[in-house]
């Protein structure tokens, strides 16, 4: 399942999923864009082409941003939601303290302020100025996405 170099025509479509979704015009000429057969987004460096023979056994290569859904959607990681977040003004969700650990636990979530959020939609979750990934956004809460190597256990957070 080797990742390959995405065609100028696919960084336009992930661009405009990009700011159909979250609002945000992102410029991804800067970087390398990958996509494996799972529909998974890695960004590298212009520089990184120089190993082209090695990247074209791999699955993956460069920073994992998000994976495409169908109906025009991105589901973007922690990193992603850091990168994509600087720019949003949409389907972004504001939680308190209480409610960011929770999330970062792997457990629903329940908002404090959502900005031109769409049910049923990713959305990017923010605490305080910083981005923590996305879920989608349920009637009552926020199911979380985060995978579980990247959660944050409950004895880890009282120390």
């Amino acid at each position: 399942m080797q990742a390959k170099k995405a065609s100028l025509k696919e960084i336009e479509d992930i661009e405009k999923i990009i700011e159909k979704n979250y609002g945000a015009k992102l410029d991804l000429s800067n970087y390398e864009v990958y996509i494996n057969k799972r529909g998974e987004i890695f960004l590298a460096s212009k520089s990184i082409s120089t190993v082209e023979n090695l990247i074209e056994k791999s699955s993956y290569f460069g920073l994992y941003i998000g994976k495409l859904k169908r109906n025009q959607k991105i589901q973007l990681s922690v990193e992603g939601s850091q990168i994509v977040g600087k720019q949003a003004n949409k389907n972004i969700a504001i939680l308190d303290d209480e409610n960011i650990f929770k999330f970062m636990e792997g457990l629903p979530a329940k908002w404090k302020e959502l900005i031109n959020c769409e049910k049923n939609n990713f959305v990017l979750i923010k605490n305080n100025n910083d981005f923590f990934g996305s879920g989608i956004l349920r009637e009552d809460f926020i199911e979380n996405y985060v995978p579980k190597g990247r959660r944050i256990m409950t004895s880890i957070k009282k120390i």
